[in-house]
Order: structure tokens, then C-alpha cells, then sequence
């Protein structure tokens, strides 16, 4: 027959107690659990920020509906690329990458085209 030593994964004591014990009280349990779910929760915080701000930055250039911008202004504005909440490919293979209600699209002359997207509705895209 085997013995194992186990150990608690937040402090490293050793477990006496039962096979099936993790840590060794409620208060590792606890301290372990809010460690990782505070370390999930600050990423999800950052890339939200940074969607949010990104919402931000479309929404205030395009209060008609619909405009175009150099992508070097938006880079200017601070906007990220990188985020994004979905991407949309339109019927003529036109892809808009979408930050909650708003969307955009990049042309080959690096011109931004910006449109409101609606989740429930069909999207504003030409």
C-alpha cells in the first residue's frame, strides 16, 4: 500500500485528515479561491476597460450612423486594434469587426469605415 503526502495549495502544510481533503481549513480554501477568482476577474476588468474604451472612441466619431476615418486618427484617439467582441462578414465579403454596438472596417487605403451595429436587428452595413 502507497502513502502520499499531500499538501495544501495555498500555504503547503501538510493535510492530515481525510483521502478526498485539498487544503487544510476553510480559511486556505477560501484565501485560495479568492486568489484566483481576483486574478480572473482584474484580466476581464482590463480587456473590458479597453473595449469600453474603444466603444468610446466609435461612438463619439460616428454620431450619424455611418462616417469614415484614417486609422491613424483612431490610433491617435488611443484606440486598440487588438479588441474586439465580434467579428461580421456582410454578403459581399466585407468584414466589420464589432465592439458591442458599434463596428468598423478596415479598406486597403487604411480608411475606417464606422457603422452602428445592431445585435437584434439586421447590421447597419452596406
Amino acid at each position: 500500500m502507497s502513502f502520499r503526502i499531500k499538501k495544501c495549495p495555498y500555504c503547503h502544510k501538510i493535510i492530515d485528515g481525510r483521502s478526498d481533503k485539498v487544503f487544510c481549513d476553510d480559511k486556505c480554501r477560501n484565501n485560495f479561491y479568492y486568489q484566483v477568482n481576483n486574478e480572473q476577474k482584474t484580466f476581464i476588468r482590463s480587456v473590458n476597460s479597453i473595449l469600453m474604451k474603444n466603444r468610446g472612441i466609435l461612438r463619439s466619431l460616428n454620431s450619424h450612423g455611418k462616417t469614415s476615418v484614417p486609422k491613424s486618427y483612431l490610433e491617435q484617439q488611443g484606440f486598440d486594434f487588438r479588441y474586439f467582441t465580434e467579428t461580421y462578414r456582410t454578403k459581399r465579403g466585407q468584414e466589420y469587426y464589432v465592439v458591442y454596438d458599434q463596428a468598423y472596417s478596415i479598406s486597403e487605403d487604411d480608411r475606417v469605415s464606422l457603422v452602428v451595429f445592431y445585435r437584434d436587428m439586421q447590421p447597419v452595413v452596406c
